[in-house]
């Protein structure tokens, strides 16, 4: 009977050190090696799954229609607690977020649409992108909305949520 236990409780953690190793592998290749390999790994209830040591904070796939692993800085990190909680951000530093796998498509004016809401504003086929937080959002005025102006642009312009969308490759619109 104990053996059986034993044997039990050995397959959860092998089971939970697999699965921990599979949401570490997916937040890693949001960003290149030489930043994700010493970054902190969250899961999306921003519980660390490993502790880093560089400032920079990675997160897995999302299980969402799109390859979505982020990688960020703090301004991000307090960007995306504040989103979940749907609250004002209170970041005052430049953000970086490197998203190098693609993203799950999504409205760029509304951050909490889940429904496509037309070709004019769902963002698709995004690719490879960075998404960058200035904290002088007046900065953000010289850039286009349109997503697809074909170069940066700004996602969810009239929110506290505001940034700009800067693809790394031709994308599919």
């Amino acid at each position: 009977m104990i053996r059986a236990i034993l044997s039990a409780i050995c397959l959860v953690c092998w089971v939970s050190a697999a699965s921990a190793d599979k949401m570490t592998d997916s937040a890693m290749s949001a960003a290149p090696e030489s930043l994700s390999k010493n970054a902190t790994i969250m899961d999306w209830d921003f519980k660390v799954v490993r502790k880093g040591t560089n400032g920079w904070t990675c997160f897995p796939d999302r299980k969402t229609p799109g390859n979505d692993p982020w990688c960020v800085n703090e301004p991000w990190v307090n960007v995306l607690k504040a989103l979940f909680k749907k609250e004002k951000p209170t970041y005052t530093g430049f953000g970086v977020a490197y998203m190098l796998q693609d993203d799950t498509p999504v409205s760029n004016t509304d951050p909490y649409a889940t429904k496509p809401t037309g070709p004019e504003d769902w963002v698709t086929g995004m690719g490879p992108h960075l998404m960058l937080l200035l904290p002088d959002k007046e900065m953000l005025k010289s850039f286009p909305t349109d997503h697809r102006s074909g170069g940066p642009w700004v996602m969810w312009p009239d929110t506290p949520y505001a940034h700009l969308m800067v693809p790394l490759q031709n994308r599919g619109q």
